[in-house]
C-alpha cells in the first residue's frame, strides 16, 4: 500500500517528464519485485535526461515505505493516467549557483525551449540587452515559423544614460518588419527628485499561453554568471491578464512603436 505523500511526490516528478520516459522506467520497474534501496534508486534514475526529475524520483522512491518495485510500477502507471498532461500551474526557475539540495531549470534554457516550440506569440519585455545571438537565432527560426514577435524594450536615450547599452540593438538581426517594436517615451515617464526618469525595468516573456517573469534582463551576464530567479506561469487567466496589460499600454500609447530604428534594420 503506498500513501499518499508518495503519490504526491510522484506526480510532482510526472510534470517535469516526458510521458515516454514515464512510461518506459514504469515497465523497467514492473519486472523488479525487490524493495527500493539506495542502490536500486540510483540504477532506476540514471540516464534520464531531466536532472530535476531524477532528484524527484529520487525523493519519491525514498518514500515508498514498504511497496516493492513492481508496486511503484502500478503507481507510476495510475500517476501516469491521472497527471498525465497537466503540467504544474507554476514552476521555480533559476541561474546561479547551485543549492546542492535539489536542480531547477536554468531561465535561459527554458526561454530557449518555450521559444523554440511557439506557435502564436512571442512577447519579450526587459530593461537591458546583449550579446544574445542564440536568442536572436531563436527569434528569427520562430518568425520564418509565423509567430507574432513584439519586443518592449527599454531605450538607452529614452533611459538618459541609465542603460548603457540600448536594448533596441541586441535584436538587429531579427527582421525588422516581421517584429513588433515598442519603447516608453520619456515625456510619458515621471522623475525622482533628483530629475531622472523612470526605466522599463519590467523582465517578462510570454510564449503562446506560458508567462516567464522574473528578475533576468536579456543578457549573456543574467543567463550564465548572476544569480537570477524567475516563475514559469501556465495558469490561462494570470497569463492572459499579462498580456493585455501590455496590449492595454499599446493602446493608450504609453508604450509606442520604434520607427525610425525599424526603419534603419529593414
Amino acid at each position: 500500500m503506498v500513501s499518499p505523500e508518495f503519490i504526491l511526490a510522484l506526480t510532482a516528478a510526472r510534470h517535469r517528464m516526458p510521458p515516454g520516459d514515464w512510461q518506459k522506467l514504469a515497465a523497467k520497474l514492473s519486472a523488479m519485485s525487490a524493495s527500493p534501496d539506495a542502490a536500486t534508486i540510483r540504477k532506476a534514475t540514471a540516464g534520464l535526461l531531466s536532472q530535476d526529475a531524477a532528484w524527484l524520483l529520487s525523493e519519491a522512491f525514498r518514500k515508498s515505505g514498504c511497496a516493492k518495485w513492481n508496486d511503484i510500477a502500478v503507481a507510476m502507471i495510475t500517476v501516469d493516467c491521472l497527471a498525465g498532461d497537466n503540467s504544474p500551474l507554476t514552476e521555480i526557475i533559476w541561474t546561479g549557483p547551485a543549492n546542492k539540495r535539489f536542480p531547477v531549470r536554468r531561465i535561459d534554457q527554458v526561454l530557449y525551449d518555450l521559444i523554440s516550440k511557439a506557435k502564436k506569440r512571442i512577447v519579450l519585455v526587459t530593461f537591458a540587452a546583449h550579446r544574445v545571438r542564440h536568442l536572436c537565432d531563436h527569434l528569427i527560426q520562430a518568425v520564418d515559423r509565423g509567430v507574432e514577435l513584439t519586443l518592449i524594450v527599454e531605450s538607452e536615450d529614452e533611459s538618459e544614460g541609465q542603460l548603457t547599452r540600448d536594448a533596441i540593438n541586441a535584436f538587429a538581426n531579427v527582421p525588422a518588419a516581421k517584429t513588433h517594436l515598442y519603447y516608453w517615451p520619456l515625456a510619458k515617464r515621471e522623475r525622482n527628485q533628483a530629475g531622472r526618469p523612470g526605466k522599463l525595468h519590467m523582465k517578462c516573456a510570454i510564449v503562446d499561453n506560458v508567462a516567464l517573469i522574473g528578475s533576468a534582463n536579456l543578457t549573456d551576464d543574467a543567463f550564465h554568471r548572476n544569480m537570477e530567479l524567475g516563475m514559469l506561469v501556465r495558469e490561462q487567466a494570470t497569463v492572459e491578464t499579462l498580456s493585455e496589460h501590455f496590449r492595454e499600454l499599446v493602446r493608450s500609447k504609453v508604450l509606442v512603436p520604434v520607427r525610425q530604428v525599424a526603419t534603419n534594420r529593414q
